[in-house]
């Protein structure tokens, strides 16, 4: 559905914007005639009466590039909504893989946080019994 609305909004960008060029066009000839008549300049010099794109060339253009398009949104609506066994096996066996290593992670998690308390509580045993070391020179002294 969104693809179908998504391609109508194509569509009347697509003709609005050829309506838009195809008037700015107009005016520009109109204008330039207007002043290529004043001015008389020599024939090689004037402008051809044909445009790169007349509005029937453009119109039929933006058909064929509409039908494409249908053609093109035909294909994926005949397609079937449901993955295919093999995909949906391989992704379940990914997720699988991905659980695993979540829960190897969360116990690798689990004891750094350990051996770092551990650590800590080394740490201050080491500096109770320098402190302790230190008091004891210091009464001696």
């Amino acid at each position: 559905m969104s693809f179908a609305m998504a391609l109508l909004t194509l569509l009347h960008t697509v003709t609005g914007f050829a309506k838009k060029k195809l008037q700015q066009g107009n005016c520009e000839s109109h204008w330039r005639d207007a002043a290529l008549a004043k001015n008389s300049a020599p024939k090689e010099f004037q402008p051809s009466s044909t445009h790169g794109f007349t509005e029937a060339n453009l119109l039929s253009s933006v058909l064929k590039r509409l039908a494409e398009l249908e053609k093109n949104f035909d294909i994926l609506q005949s397609k079937p909504l449901e993955m295919p066994h093999e995909k949906e096996e391989l992704l379940s066996a990914s997720v699988r893989c991905v659980d695993a290593l979540e829960a190897e992670l969360i116990s690798t998690k689990k004891a750094l946080y350990e051996s770092l308390m551990r650590q800590e509580e080394l740490l201050a045993y080491i500096d109770r019994r320098e402190q302790a070391k230190f008091r004891k020179k210091k009464r001696c002294c």
